[in-house]
């Protein structure tokens, strides 16, 4: 066994089962109203695959029709694709419904090639997705014994050329005008045409012919390309009812967070922002984006911020669609949790924050910092915490309390002087006044530190307390 195909026949029926799961459904081509693809519900009533719409409808009074939707499959594929790269490595897409896999390179790892398959099952158990899985020698070999529906994973080289010969050739890669020649001599199955003589091949047939059962005999090697991850994460979702409240959007955006989760700790990376764009039909989109301070991978952690800013959003008109994506990520370098300790932990600060971010807004959420002037109504500021700046240490003074009033307060109850005197004096440049303070590390009777300051008139006020 040195290739597996698997096929998905109704990738697009398959996921719409689950938000439908007992409705018979088809795809039905616009232009030309046949049926390319129905369901188990659908089948059962009489409904085929190459039936008008009328005809189909007919049969099945309850049928539900859809539009076939490439991109949406060829996401869904991506996303498959993405769940088995954990487990095997030379893995490449076959659009629009099949993945390909070597087996041979995974059998140092797993040398028992059940014990291999298995895992992949596991893989593939929580997807609603249908398939069909066949092995062969070559990438054709499985490919052709797949789509013909023979589920073959453990055959001898014998019993594969076996199977093959029964292929029909309708389910080969054979271009049509060749199966149609090939149907009019009396050769509809693939052995049959394995039996003529190269040369009688080459006189009555096109190139391509002769190509294609070179590679699948394996006279000649044809690698594909392999699937090779990458670090992003983008979704599209198309709601299948439109929306007309904001906090109903977390239900269809939660198997998006958990696909997020697992994306994320797969790579062991942290994600710092996610990007959820509403699409209207008649409003322009609407962007809205959420962050995270220190950096999330928890589906539940991104879903509470999530419902925090759909809480506060109006939407304008009804959503349709979702465009979800995740950026700014950086390596998960946290320090391993104990295996001991309680699940419910309280919230980190950057997590708080964020939080905090999420319910009030940027602007809201501030925080107190220094800045070069050193007369006290001028040496703190407020400033937002999504552009927090590092403290320089030279700016931090020995006896500076980070809370300080705007504006001093007259000093109304006894204290006790810890420190000498600290004098700071300011010109004021408008009335050219010199301002004179001396300043002092102070205790009341309860034992809080006061940071009081006398003026020349023999004043005392309240500047600031430590903490």
């Amino acid at each position: 066994m040195r290739w597996l195909y698997l096929y998905f026949p109704n990738l697009q029926l398959d996921q719409l089962a689950v938000q439908y799961p007992a409705q018979p459904m088809a795809l039905a081509c616009p232009k030309r109203h046949q049926l390319l693809g129905v369901n188990s519900l659908a089948a059962a009533a009489g409904v085929k695959v190459g039936q008008s719409v009328a005809t189909a409808v007919l049969l099945c009074r309850e049928l539900q029709l859809f539009s076939p939707e490439p991109a949406r499959v060829k996401q869904l594929l991506q996303q498959l694709a993405e769940r088995l790269y954990q487990v095997t490595a030379d893995l490449a897409l076959q659009p629009p419904d099949a993945l390909l896999i070597r087996v041979s390179s995974m059998l140092k790892l797993y040398p028992d090639p059940a014990r291999y398959w298995q895992q992949l099952q596991l893989q593939l158990a929580d997807c609603p997705y249908q398939y069909l899985a066949a092995a062969g020698q070559t990438p054709l070999a499985a490919k052709l014994l797949a789509r013909s529906g023979q589920a073959e994973l453990y055959l001898t080289p014998a019993a594969e050329q076996a199977k093959l010969a029964l292929c029909p050739l309708t389910a080969s890669d054979l271009p049509a005008a060749s199966i149609e020649q090939l149907a009019r001599l009396g050769i509809r199955q693939l052995g049959p045409l394995l039996a003529l003589p190269a040369a009688e091949l080459a006189r009555r047939f096109s190139q391509d012919v002769l190509q294609y059962l070179a590679a699948l005999t394996g006279r000649v090697l044809q690698l594909p390309q392999f699937y090779r991850p990458r670090l992003q994460f983008n979704r599209e979702l198309q709601l299948h009812y439109e929306i007309t409240e904001s906090p109903q959007l977390l239900k269809p955006l939660q198997p998006l967070l958990q696909q997020l989760q697992q994306f994320l700790r797969r790579a062991n990376l942290l994600c710092h922002r996610l990007q959820l764009t509403l699409q209207f039909r008649q409003h322009s989109p609407l962007p809205l984006q959420i962050r995270a301070r220190a950096g999330e991978a928890c589906a539940a952690n991104w879903q509470q911020l999530l419902s925090l800013h759909l809480a506060q959003l109006q939407l304008p008109e009804p959503v349709y669609a979702l465009q979800f994506s995740a950026t700014d990520y950086v390596p998960d370098q946290r320090a391993s949790c104990n295996l001991l300790a309680q699940r419910s932990q309280p919230l980190s600060k950057a997590q708080l924050l964020s939080v905090l971010v999420a319910r009030l807004g940027e602007q809201a959420v501030v925080t107190p910092v220094l800045s070069l002037s050193h007369w006290p109504e001028a040496e703190s500021s407020a400033s937002a915490v999504a552009a927090l700046p590092a403290l320089n240490a030279a700016l931090c003074y020995q006896l500076r309390p980070i809370l300080q009033l705007p504006k001093a307060l007259p000093l109304t109850e006894a204290v006790t002087l810890l420190s000498g005197a600290e004098r700071l004096e300011q010109l004021c440049w408008q009335s050219g006044t010199l301002l004179q303070r001396d300043y002092y590390l102070a205790r009341t009777e309860q034992g809080q530190l006061w940071w009081v300051y006398r003026t020349p008139q023999q004043q005392w006020y309240l500047q600031g307390w430590f903490s």
